[in-house]
């Protein structure tokens, strides 16, 4: 059995949720706050990550990887987003490093619809559908990903064409 390999956090607008994860999805700890990005903003995005890292003696060579509202204009660092149509490896190359820090950490972008007719954005679903389908997609899909501001998404072929955000 081996230990984490990288630590993945979504980092949302009022919650973070934060899990050690080793290289084939196991999760090794995790952790869950109110310290979202409107907190953080005030008491500072790494000192929140690192106290965190800390509770659960996160080795310092393991890799961070963000998605979230920590990559919005307003958040820690901003990481822009990534058009549609847009395949899943998109955000993996749109990641934007955090300088200024010891370790590796790296925040994913949104994905921005930029339809006249069906402006749209999304920040942090789209490294759900990357949990949920892979990089590698087969096919058509339709996927609902229900929460506060639900989306509809269709991807073909690992790429989102196109979505829906509904309250």
């Amino acid at each position: 059995m081996s230990g984490p390999s990288y630590v993945a956090v979504d980092w949302g607008t009022s919650s973070f949720r934060l899990w050690l994860m080793d290289a084939g999805g196991e999760v090794f700890g995790e952790r869950r706050s109110d310290q979202g990005m409107t907190a953080a903003a005030r008491t500072g995005f790494a000192s929140v990550l690192q106290s965190h890292l800390d509770a659960l003696g996160a080795a310092v060579d393991l890799p961070v990887v963000i998605c979230g509202m920590a990559g919005a204009r307003q958040g820690w660092v901003e990481a822009g987003y990534v058009d549609t149509p847009a395949h899943l490896s998109d955000i993996l190359k749109g990641a934007v490093k955090v300088s200024g820090q010891a370790r590796d950490i790296r925040i994913l972008p949104g994905i921005a619809q930029r339809n006249v007719a069906a402006p749209d954005v999304m920040r942090g679903e789209e490294t759900q559908l990357l949990g949920a389908l892979g990089l590698d997609a087969p096919g058509e899909a339709l996927v609902c990903m229900p929460g506060t501001h639900s989306k509809w998404v269709r991807l073909r072929g690992g790429t989102v064409e196109r979505f829906a955000t509904l309250m």
